[in-house]
């Protein structure tokens, strides 16, 4: 695990998740890393027991594949938040496989905090704020990059 990602969700390739290839078939990395993007909320947001479900939406997800995954490989989904805007996070997810470690995907998303009986976007709660910048060490605002250069 690189500083960059300082959460790692380990998972086991199974059968069912290979295809006439015989390696793991495309739309299962997309569920490693529902997998790894669920763990990374439920460790850093802590939510209490008695909450129903996070108030979230998947606003975007883009996928490079780097390499195939075979049967019997272990994989390692790395999760980091990049940066928090008002009503959405961006994430990105290291995807490396067997014993190599070797890069077999690279994964960006977006979610944005959703309140589903008004089906409207809400703003990102600033408890969760807290929590993403705790964990990662950094600032995570999206008004904290620098600004682009201008010509002048």
């Amino acid at each position: 695990m690189t500083d960059d990602y300082r959460h790692r969700t380990t998972l086991q390739v199974r059968f069912r998740d290979i295809d006439a290839f015989g390696h793991v078939n495309n739309a299962v990395f997309f569920s490693y890393v529902e997998l790894a993007r669920i763990r990374y909320l439920l460790d850093v947001l802590r939510p209490d027991a008695s909450f129903d479900r996070l108030p979230l939406i998947l606003a975007r997800v883009e996928l490079d594949f780097r390499s195939p995954i075979a049967f019997g490989e272990e994989v390692t989904v790395e999760s980091r938040i990049d940066r928090v805007g008002r009503t959405s996070f961006a994430m990105r997810h290291r995807m490396t496989a067997g014993a190599d470690a070797r890069l077999v995907g690279d994964v960006d998303t977006v979610l944005v905090t959703y309140d589903y009986q008004t089906a409207r976007p809400i703003p990102v709660p600033d408890e969760w704020r807290r929590a993403f910048g705790e964990h990662e060490g950094r600032s995570l605002e999206a008004d904290a990059r620098p600004a682009p250069a201008t010509a002048g």
